[in-house]
């Protein structure tokens, strides 16, 4: 699925929510992965389905119709705890759903817990390396009530800050 295909699923979610859920408050989809980064237009790949993070209950049950998938909500412990200050809102005017990404920073922080080789590669584009606010980056993987706050063990911290000081190296252009 690419950019254009996302979207207008995203609309026809929210069109059908508003014909299910015509009173309902505003609703809110967080999409993360390789599906915001793409939404987000770093990288150009296309995804098989979209991953979402924090979705509003009511709109659970239609989720499956778009190929939006919650399963992420298992790995919620690889963002940092604030990650939902940093939200980006997406350029779609819903008529009950509000959509939003994670920011860029989040969504390298939650990649770099992963072992799985997309997750790397995506992390590694050049548009996501010259987009990020590495100082912001650097802030959140350090500072107590981030990633630490959230992470499951002291072990798994350590080893989020080694693969993070490698990306750091690798990636971080010169004077920043």
């Amino acid at each position: 699925m690419l950019k254009e295909d996302m979207m207008r699923r995203l609309r026809d979610l929210d069109e059908e929510a508003a014909l299910l859920l015509p009173d309902s408050q505003r609703l809110r989809l967080v999409i993360v992965g390789g599906g915001a980064l793409i939404l987000m237009e770093v990288i150009a790949r296309s995804t098989h389905d979209i991953d979402a993070l924090a979705v509003s209950p009511q709109l659970r049950s239609l989720l499956a119709d778009y190929d939006i998938n919650c399963d992420v909500q298992a790995y919620s412990c690889n963002f940092a705890y604030n990650y939902e200050s940093r939200l980006q809102k997406l350029p779609i005017d819903g008529q009950v759903i509000d959509f939003y990404t994670a920011s860029l920073e989040d969504i390298v922080i939650a990649k770099l817990f992963s072992i799985r080789p997309q997750d790397r590669e995506d992390i590694i584009s050049p548009a996501v390396i010259a987009r990020l606010d590495w100082e912001h980056l650097h802030q959140i993987a350090h500072a107590p009530d981030e990633v630490m706050a959230n992470v499951l063990s002291d072990r798994s911290y350590r080893d989020f800050l080694y693969d993070f000081s490698e990306y750091e190296r690798r990636y971080r252009p010169c004077g920043n």
